[in-house]
């Protein structure tokens, strides 16, 4: 098998052994019931097992490609492991190893044989369309009576009546334009009442449409041409079908003995009909005459030993199906002894991921991690991958079995990083990586919520600070401006001193001390200068860390290639105002907020709507 999807078509091939035989069983069972009541009873009801089984495969099919794969419990090799102790874990598990090449050749021996029935069909499709071409209408006298009794059978469309040279004896052909063929012998031995008669049971055909059931089954058969049960119901169907329109054409016209004399001379022509077609002389011709005159027949139902054989082989396939199941799924490997291991080797996974090795020895292997995209669509499973190791054991190669199309990349990528026990060369080792999607629903939870208890701390931190820097700095303000006063009534007092002073010295001395007090008024200002810019948002930041709440990692990375903004960038209030507008530009939902921490820098934190997780970028 090269792909999940033909290895499950394959085993649900495989699987329809039994089933068959099962439902055939029970279609037994249910005709021995319904022996003494009405043909239309056991038709249904043949019916209804054959539609079972067209489906029965593609529904096992379709259960065993979506359906989990079955966890494997027993040895688990997580570390360094003796070469003979893991060849011996290896040599108990049972041998499969002609189931493996019935599965594997399956699906190639079916479509072989689907290709040659198709062409059985196709044949038949061409000899009916051959005889509808090559027949002639029919003349005014037979229309008129096939117009009669399909008002008297309650036929709503018009039927054709085509004479032929080809066919062997009355049948219907055509669903949509349906139309009946006769033969033109038929009117060399057939009585006006008896041509009528057989008109009633071709035209019965049509009321109860089945030449498309015939079809249908001719389809069945083609799919599922391996299993003697489609065979048999099949034929049920078409022997009941018959006794069906044989009652109708016994009511329309009224008069079984004349009815069963034109089958007797009908069949005295006959030699072979085509298999699309329907005729008058289906099924077993003797139990239906003798039946439409009343003569008691020793067929009271279906015979014993079909559904004797059916039983004993349904039973045997059900306990080889049932031994093959438990050696896939290994609950219990047959060992003399039982250990597990566990060391360094094996990766811590992510959220709701387990993997489960079998019998597989691992000396190192990276961590598994649940991808994103498939949490939030709610897509869990398992994902089964084949590994081919080199002669060192590391993977050289790997394919996925089965598993969710979602989940496939993330295990197959950390597949390939493994290193397993070294082994011969082209050796594989079976894995199945399980994503269990509550687990790792919770366990986000979990951290999303103590992540989000450590952001409000750090937050009531960074508020205490900003909230003692601004103390600080009114502090220091009130202090400057306090000074600021003091040096200001210090130079108007030297200034007066200084206007009213006439010896030189002291003079001199005043107007020393006047340009000092000009000097520490000018460091004053500055310094208050120098603190009102501390203190304005408009100032120049440093950007320290990005805070993204809620974004996936594939939106991160598409909305960080567009701030164009890095760790350790100066941001002016224009920068600033530019980051906005690319965030409102990525999505109008977003929220951002600028945090201002100490030594003048800053933080960016980006917020998703209805927002779960917390992602943290520091410096």
């Amino acid at each position: 098998m090269t792909t999940a999807m033909a290895q499950a078509l394959s085993a649900a091939l495989l699987h329809f052994v039994w089933q068959g035989l099962l439902v055939a069983f029970l279609l037994w069972v249910a005709l021995f019931g319904l022996r003494k009541r009405s043909a239309n009873s056991r038709y249904l009801a043949s019916c209804m097992a054959l539609a079972v089984l067209a489906v029965l495969p593609a529904i096992t099919a379709y259960v065993l490609y979506t359906g989990p794969a079955p966890a494997r419990a027993g040895l688990v090799l997580n570390a360094i492991v003796p070469q003979g102790v893991a060849a011996a874990a290896r040599g108990a598990v049972p041998a499969r190893d002609w189931l493996a090449a019935w599965q594997s050749w399956a699906v190639p021996a079916w479509s072989l044989g689907v290709l040659l029935f198709s062409i059985r069909l196709a044949w038949g499709c061409r000899q009916v369309s051959s005889l509808r071409r090559r027949g002639s209408p029919a003349e005014a006298p037979v229309v008129a009576i096939v117009a009669t009794l399909g008002a008297r059978l309650g036929l709503a469309r018009p039927v054709r009546v085509l004479m032929t040279a080809v066919a062997d004896g009355p049948s219907v052909v055509g669903w949509i334009r349906p139309a009946i063929l006769l033969p033109s012998a038929t009117f060399l031995g057939l009585t006006p009442e008896q041509l009528e008669a057989v008109l009633a049971h071709e035209l019965a055909h049509i009321r109860r449409h089945d030449y498309l059931v015939n079809v249908l089954q001719i389809l069945a058969e083609t799919l599922l041409f391996y299993h003697p049960a489609v065979w048999w119901i099949s034929a049920r169907i078409r022997r009941e079908r018959e006794l069906c329109c044989d009652d109708l054409a016994v009511s329309s016209c009224g008069d079984a003995l004349c009815y069963a004399r034109a089958l007797t001379k009908i069949e005295r022509l006959r030699m072979m009909a085509p298999g699309m077609a329907m005729a008058s002389t289906g099924g077993p011709l003797l139990y239906r005459i003798q039946r439409l005159i009343g003569v008691k027949t020793q067929e009271c139902g279906p015979s014993k030993l079909p559904g004797i054989l059916a039983l004993c082989l349904g039973l045997a396939c059900f306990a080889i199906n049932v031994h093959w199941a438990r050696g896939q799924a290994q609950e219990e490997p047959k060992t003399a002894f039982s250990f597990t291991v566990r060391g360094p080797g094996q990766g811590r996974d992510g959220a709701g991921v387990s993997v489960d090795l079998g019998t597989a020895a691992v000396l190192h292997r990276t961590s598994v991690e649940y991808p994103w995209p498939a949490i939030e669509k709610g897509i869990e499973g398992t994902v089964t991958v084949e590994a081919t190791l080199d002669a060192a054991g590391a993977v050289g190669d790997a394919r996925v079995l089965s598993g969710p199309l979602e989940l496939r990349r993330a295990a197959l990528q950390s597949v390939f990083e493994w290193h397993f026990l070294p082994d011969v060369a082209g050796s594989t080792r079976q894995v199945s990586v399980n994503f269990q999607l509550a687990a790792a629903r919770r366990r986000q939870a979990e951290e999303a919520a103590g992540t989000v208890d450590d952001l409000h701390k750090e937050q009531l931190e960074q508020v205490k600070v900003f909230m003692n820097d601004l103390a600080q700095s009114r502090e220091e303000k009130e202090q400057l401006e306090r000074r600021l006063v003091e040096r200001r009534e210090e130079l108007d007092r030297l200034q007066g001193a200084l206007a009213r002073q006439q010896d030189p010295a002291v003079l001199n001395e005043l107007k020393g001390r006047l340009n000092e007090l000009r000097t520490m008024t000018q460091e004053l200002e500055q310094q208050r200068a120098a603190l009102a810019e501390s203190n304005s948002p408009s100032g120049n930041r440093r950007l320290v860390r990005i805070d993204a709440v809620g974004l996936s990692d594939q939106v991160r990375e598409a909305l960080f290639s567009r701030l164009t903004v890095h760790l350790g960038d100066t941001l002016s209030p224009e920068s600033m105002e530019s980051i906005g507008a690319a965030i409102r530009k990525f999505d109008e939902h977003f929220e951002w907020k600028w945090l201002q921490l100490e030594d003048g820098q800053v933080a960016l934190r980006i917020i998703a709507p209805n927002s779960g997780r917390v992602f943290l970028f520091r410096q």
